[in-house]
């Protein structure tokens, strides 16, 4: 019986008929699973969101750390996206818009009582977005070849056990077809969500690169595909922002 594995909305098949294909199922399972997370801090507005840490300043005439007394909030409208700077005392205004200018945001006040901060989070210039894309596939290549490794290994595995006659030629036969087309999921998975991530990175300046490109971009329309978030949303910003507050909230407890 196969079981498919639901990994961050995509899936992939867990084959349970013997233990060598089962074994290489998850561990490429695995390599999916950690790859997904990493695409998201592709490009990522977390640099934004942590722009105080480690910040400090003197407030009455001690040195305090600066998120004690300010805030960053990201909102994403449409396209744009926002960093909103609440700062609850005006001891620390002039260091804060510091920091900020350092980070190349052009800010404005919009109140004065209580002091917040308002600017649209530039997109990234040419050079950062080929860092960005060399990163990309810096990262599908790694990715491609862990598997590449988990399945030469798996079949290296499968061929000694028959060799010691611990499985039966024809089991083995079926154990290495499941390992293979895992694996060949596994390596559309890759290309797949790199290319999307592609598509997200370059917006309207996005052109199809290669053939292998153009036959992979129908699959950007597939249900699993699109379920699948390779850019940070403003819920999941969210959703981190109040965890870390918890966090925060737990250990001064």
């Amino acid at each position: 019986m196969n079981e498919e594995l639901d990994v961050e909305g995509h899936l992939i098949e867990i084959i349970e008929e013997d233990s060598y294909a089962e074994a290489a199922s998850h561990r490429i399972s695995d390599k999916i699973t950690a790859y997904i997370p990493q695409l998201l801090d592709i490009g990522s507005i977390k640099q934004f969101k942590n722009l105080f840490y480690g910040e400090r300043t003197k407030v009455d005439e001690t040195i305090r750390v600066i998120s004690d007394f300010a805030q960053i909030e990201i909102e994403i409208v449409g396209e744009t996206k926002w960093i909103v700077v609440d700062v609850y005392i005006p001891e620390i205004l002039e260091r804060v818009n510091e920091i900020l200018a350092e980070a190349e945001l052009e800010m404005r006040q919009t109140s004065e009582d209580p002091i917040k901060l308002r600017g649209q989070i530039p997109a990234p210039n040419d050079t950062e977005l080929t860092v960005m894309l060399d990163g990309l596939d810096t990262l599908a290549s790694r990715s491609l070849s862990a598997i590449n490794a988990v399945k030469g290994d798996a079949l290296s595995r499968l061929r000694s056990a028959m060799d010691k006659e611990f499985i039966e030629p024809l089991d083995a036969k079926e154990a290495g077809i499941g390992i293979t087309r895992v694996h060949l999921e596994a390596t559309e998975v890759i290309k797949v969500l790199r290319l999307k991530k592609r598509v997200d990175l370059l917006g309207r300046r996005f052109q199809i690169s290669s053939d292998e490109e153009k036959g992979l971009m129908p699959k950007l329309e597939e249900e699993k595909y699109i379920e699948i978030e390779v850019t940070e949303s403003l819920e999941s910003v969210k959703e981190e922002q109040a965890a870390a507050k918890a966090e925060t909230e737990e250990s001064e407890a």
